[in-house]
């Protein structure tokens, strides 16, 4: 990622490369918001997948067969097709980044309402993903929305890293990480619910489980 980052050079600027600094605080964002949001977002889809037996059989079906038990890697990603739509749908319901914030450039208009430029505006990933005019039975967790076969939300519907120019630079790194991590645990992981759990959201930066205990059933035999 840093030699990308060194390499990179804007066609708009006569080919100047980022700065010192802009490469610095990218880096940071990177290291900072790919953290506690992919563990969130693993902890939320493996909650998911004990709750929905059907779909979790259908990725235990993929996984076994791509891999075999073996770790995944990015030679696999093109293969685990299910499962990277298991961590998209995971991340329109359970958004890891809830909620974001944008500062107004220009005077403009946003809804009908006169924003001067300078005004904070808030809005809310979380709110988005769960309209119905957006997406059909969205408190249902359904994999299978994005399937490429299916008709797609419209654009901008989806946005758990934001959108625009302010967009999270490692959205493609984190879907990645996510998928490869889902896929290695649960091709040799099933994780249940213990007795009486309660699934209770903490707000805070990000979109968590409070408390949420899982018991690890082995499916097989680690490979020799």
């Amino acid at each position: 990622m840093l030699s990308a980052l060194l390499a990179a050079r804007d066609v708009d600027t006569d080919g100047q490369g980022m700065t010192d600094a802009e490469i610095i605080d990218t880096i940071v964002a990177i290291l900072l918001a790919g953290i506690e949001t992919t563990a969130s977002a693993l902890t939320w889809a493996l909650d998911l997948l004990a709750q929905h037996p059907k779909i979790e059989r259908r990725l235990h079906d993929e996984v076994d067969t791509v891999l075999n038990g073996a770790p995944a890697t990015h030679a696999d990603l093109a293969q685990l097709r299910f499962t990277n739509r298991v961590i998209t749908e995971t991340l329109r319901l359970r958004p890891p980044a809830w909620f974001f914030t944008r500062a107004v450039t220009a005077d403009t208009r946003l809804g009908g309402h006169f924003l001067p430029a300078g005004t904070s505006v808030a809005y809310s990933s979380y709110i988005i993903h769960h309209r119905p005019d957006l997406h059909a039975q969205p408190e249902e967790f359904d994999a299978d929305r994005w399937d490429p076969q299916r008709p797609q939300p419209p654009p901008n519907s989806l946005i758990p890293f934001a959108a625009g120019a302010r967009k999270f630079p490692g959205d493609n790194f984190a879907m990645a990480e996510a998928t490869l991590a889902l896929a290695t645990i649960t091709t040799r992981w099933r994780l249940e619910h213990s007795p009486g759990t309660q699934r209770r959201p903490a707000l805070s930066i990000t979109l968590r489980p409070r408390k949420l205990p899982m018991r690890t059933r082995p499916r097989a035999a680690s490979p020799s």
